[in-house]
């Protein structure tokens, strides 16, 4: 009866069950169970404030996960939303337009429907500076 074990037996024995998630690549089509077209992305939570198309504050919330197409973020309220608005990522100071995929509650799923606008100073100030949430 044999008891020890090469070091390379021992990895073998001991190495955890292969997932599939674990085997995706960044990019690789999601499973089709949740209806995903790209892969998730774990982010850091990141500052996000919710404009309309004339770039007036809607919300403001966290940015959760992100995709190649989309994004999952927390809202601080439950206000309705147009279907389709702006996201200004306070981070990489982007306003990125969107679509609403989804809402359930203060979360909400969103899919990128154009190129990143760079906002002026005044429209950064606008929606990030003292009394953002006020209305003009």
């Amino acid at each position: 009866m044999r008891t020890a074990h090469s070091p390379d037996e021992l990895q073998t024995l001991f190495a955890p069950p292969p997932y599939p998630f674990a085997m995706q690549q960044l990019g690789d089509p999601h499973p089709a169970s949740d209806g995903r077209h790209f892969s998730r992305r774990r982010t850091r939570l990141r500052p996000v404030k919710l404009a309309d198309l004339s770039r007036r504050f809607l919300d403001e919330g966290t940015l959760f996960d992100e995709s190649k197409g989309g994004a999952r973020i927390r809202r601080c309220t439950e206000r309705p939303l147009p279907p389709r608005f702006l996201v200004l990522d306070e981070t990489e100071l982007k306003l990125l337009p969107v679509a609403v995929v989804w809402i359930n509650g203060y979360e909400i799923g969103v899919r990128f429907v154009g190129a990143g606008i760079l906002p002026n100073r005044t429209e950064i100030r606008r929606l990030t500076g003292r009394y953002y949430a006020l209305p003009e």
